[in-house]
C-alpha cells in the first residue's frame, strides 16, 4: 500500500562557499531573509501544503542547523536529522536519508524557495511513472539583447526570457532510483536516468528565489515578501 504522505528531504549540508564570508560562520540554509532563515521559509512552504515530515541532511555546522530548526519548528511537524559529514556529495546525502523513508520522497535544496505546488508535482511524477522528477525554471538574460542586420538594430529586448531551463532543486524520488547506484557522482546519476528515460521535468512558472552573492541575497529579501501567501502562518 502506497504511503499517503511523502517525507521532505532537505539538503542543508554544504558549505555555501560562493556566499563567503557570510557563510564562513553560518550555514547557507540559515542565512537570514528579513529576519528569518531561508530554511524556515522553505519548511513553512511545505507545511502549508500539508507536508510536515522532514529529514534534514546536515554536515557543515550541523549542530547550528539542528538548534535553529528546533527553535522554529511547529508542534505538528516531525523533523529528523541525518548528518553525512561536511564533504558528502548530494547523492550520498540523499542515499543516507532514503534509509528513513518508505518509498517515494521529495528532495529539495535547503537554500532555495519556490512556490511549487507539491501535490501537482507528485501527480505529474506518477503520471509519467518516473524514477526522478525535477522542477525547472526558465532562464532570464541579465542583459538587454539586440539583434542587428548589416549594422542596423532591428530589435531590442530588455532582459528577455531565454529558450533554456535550469534545475531549481525540487525533486520527487522513487526510492528504487538509488538502489543500484554504485558511486556518488550526481551528474553521472542524472545522465544514467536520462539514458534510461526515467528522468522527467516539470516547468515552473511561479516564484523562485535563490542566491549565491550578497547582492542576490539582498534582492531575495525584497522578492520574498511578494509571495508570503504561500507560507504557513504562525
Amino acid at each position: 500500500m502506497e504511503k499517503p504522505v511523502e517525507k521532505i528531504v532537505l539538503l542543508c549540508g554544504g558549505k555555501g562557499t560562493r556566499l563567503w564570508p557570510l557563510t564562513e560562520n553560518i550555514p547557507k540554509s540559515l542565512v537570514s531573509l528579513n529576519g528569518k532563515p531561508v530554511l524556515e521559509y522553505l519548511m513553512n512552504l511545505f507545511a502549508k501544503q500539508g507536508f510536515k515530515e522532514f529529514i534534514l541532511c546536515t554536515g557543515y555546522k550541523s549542530e547550528m542547523i539542528e538548534n535553529e530548526v528546533k527553535s522554529f519548528s511547529k508542534k505538528d511537524w516531525k523533523v529528523d536529522f541525518v548528518n553525512s559529514g561536511e564533504e558528502a556529495t548530494i547523492l550520498k546525502r540523499i542515499r543516507d536519508a532514503s534509509k528513513h523513508v518508505f518509498s517515494r520522497f521529495i528532495v529539495c535544496y535547503g537554500d532555495t524557495v519556490a512556490d511549487v505546488d507539491i501535490k501537482n508535482l507528485i501527480d505529474f511524477h506518477k503520471k509519467n511513472t518516473a524514477l526522478v522528477t525535477n522542477v525547472l525554471y526558465q532562464m532570464e538574460s541579465p542583459f538587454g539583447l539586440m539583434e542587428s542586420k548589416n549594422g542596423l538594430v532591428v530589435s531590442y529586448k530588455e532582459k528577455p526570457l531565454l529558450p533554456f531551463w535550469f534545475n531549481i532543486g525540487f525533486f520527487v524520488f522513487e526510492k528504487q532510483a538509488i538502489y543500484d547506484v554504485l558511486d556518488d557522482d550526481w551528474i553521472s546519476f542524472l545522465n544514467k536516468l536520462v539514458l534510461e528515460k526515467k528522468l522527467f521535468a516539470l516547468e515552473h512558472r511561479g516564484e523562485h528565489i535563490t542566491f549565491n552573492t550578497e547582492k542576490e541575497r539582498a534582492d531575495a529579501e525584497r522578492k520574498i515578501s511578494s509571495f508570503n501567501h504561500v507560507f504557513e502562518r504562525d
